[in-house]
C-alpha cells in the first residue's frame, strides 16, 4: 500500500507544479497588465520621481519602474512563474483580501454539499441501474443512448430549461433569484434541489454506461464462469465479482468526482447558490476591453478544490489497495 500512496502523491505533486505554473503564468500577465497600466496613469510629480531615479541608474523610466517600482504592488513581477502560483495559490488559501458579503466557509459548505450530494444519488440510482442493464439489452441501449446525448449537451443548457420552468411555473422565483448569506437548512436544501437535479440528469448516464462496461467485463471472466458451475448462489457470486471490481470502481469514482465538481461550479453560478462557482465569476470579471482579477478571490475554489482532491485521492488509493487481492481486506 505504501508504494501505491507515494506513487499518487507523486503524480499529484507533479500536478500541483503544473497548475502552479499555469496559474503563474497567468498571474504574471495580469499583474504586468495592470502594473502597465498604472505607469501610464502616473501623476506628474510621481512620473518625475521615476524619470530622475531611472536617469540617475542609466535605465530607462518604464524599465526602472516595472524593476523597482510595481513589485512593491504587484510582487509576482519579481518571482518566476512557477514561484508565482504558488505564491498565489498559497495566499489566496491562508492570507487572502477578501471584502465580500458571503463567508468563504459558507460558500464551500454549499459547493461541497452539492457536490456530494449529487454524487451520492448518482450512485445510489446508478448501482441499480447499471445490475438492472446488465440483464435487460434494451435498457442497457437506452443508458447507451442517454449517455451519448447528455454528454453532448452542457449542463448550463439543462440549468437554463429548469430556470425557464421556475419562472413559467408557480414555483417560487427565489429559487433562482440567488442565496445570498443564508444559513437555513431547510432553505440552503430547498435552492439544491434544481443545481441537483441538473447535475444528477447530466452525469448519471455516463456513470451508468461505465459501471454497466466495468460489470458486464468481469461477470465474463472465467472465476465467475467457475463459481456458477459450482452451484454457488447468484447473489453470492455477484459479491464476489462486485469486490473484485472495487478496485476498479473506485478509481472511476474519483474521476467521476472531479467531472461532477466542474458541473457544480457551472450550476452553481447559473442558479446563484454563492458557492465557489459564483466566487469564480466575482474573481473574473471582464467588461469591453478590460478585465479584473482578484486573485485571492479567483485561486481560492482552485486552491480548495487542489486540497479536496488531494485527500480524496488518498482514500481511493488506500481503499483500492485494501480491496485489491492480496490487499489486506477479507478475502473474496
Amino acid at each position: 500500500m505504501g508504494r501505491a500512496i507515494s506513487r499518487a502523491l507523486l503524480n499529484y505533486l507533479l500536478l500541483i507544479l503544473l497548475v502552479a505554473l499555469i496559474s503563474g503564468i497567468g498571474i504574471k500577465d495580469y499583474q504586468f497588465y495592470r502594473a502597465d497600466m498604472d505607469f501610464s496613469l502616473l501623476p506628474s510629480a510621481e512620473r518625475a520621481v521615476v524619470e530622475a531615479n531611472a536617469s540617475s541608474l542609466g535605465m530607462d523610466p518604464y524599465d526602472y519602474y516595472m524593476s523597482f517600482v510595481a513589485p512593491k504592488d504587484y510582487p509576482t513581477l519579481a518571482m518566476n512563474p512557477l514561484h508565482a502560483g504558488l505564491y498565489v495559490l498559497y495566499h489566496s488559501l491562508f492570507d487572502p483580501d477578501y471584502d465580500y458579503p458571503i463567508p468563504r466557509k459558507l460558500m464551500v459548505a454549499r459547493t461541497l454539499a452539492l457536490i456530494l450530494l449529487a454524487e451520492a444519488i448518482i450512485v445510489l440510482i446508478g448501482f441499480p441501474l447499471a445490475k438492472f442493464s446488465l440483464r435487460k439489452r434494451r435498457l442497457r441501449s437506452a443508458v447507451r443512448f442517454l449517455a451519448r446525448v447528455f454528454n453532448g449537451l452542457p449542463v448550463w443548457a439543462v440549468a437554463a430549461l429548469f430556470s425557464l420552468l421556475i419562472i413559467m411555473s408557480a414555483l417560487p422565483n427565489y429559487l433562482i433569484n440567488g442565496l445570498g448569506s443564508s444559513t437555513s437548512l431547510a432553505r440552503n436544501l430547498a435552492y439544491m434541489a434544481f443545481p441537483l437535479v441538473s447535475i444528477v440528469l447530466v452525469a448519471l448516464w455516463e456513470f451508468v454506461e461505465a459501471l454497466v462496461i466495468l460489470l458486464r467485463d468481469e461477470f465474463g471472466k472465467e472465476y465467475v464462469r467457475a463459481k456458477r458451475a459450482m452451484g454457488l448462489p447468484e447473489r453470492r457470486v455477484e459479491r464476489h465479482a462486485l469486490r473484485a471490481v472495487m478496485p476498479s470502481f473506485l478509481g472511476f469514482l474519483f474521476q467521476h468526482f472531479v467531472e461532477v465538481s466542474t458541473l457544480a461550479l457551472v450550476v452553481d453560478a447559473f442558479f446563484g447558490l454563492f458557492g465557489l462557482g459564483k466566487m469564480l465569476q466575482w474573481g473574473f470579471r471582464i467588461s469591453g476591453d478590460l478585465y479584473t482579477l482578484d486573485p485571492d478571490v479567483f485561486f481560492y475554489p482552485l486552491a480548495v478544490f487542489m486540497v479536496v482532491n488531494f485527500f480524496a485521492l488518498l482514500a481511493v488509493t488506500a481503499l483500492s489497495e485494501l480491496l485489491a487481492p492480496g490487499g489486506g481486506g477479507v478475502e473474496a
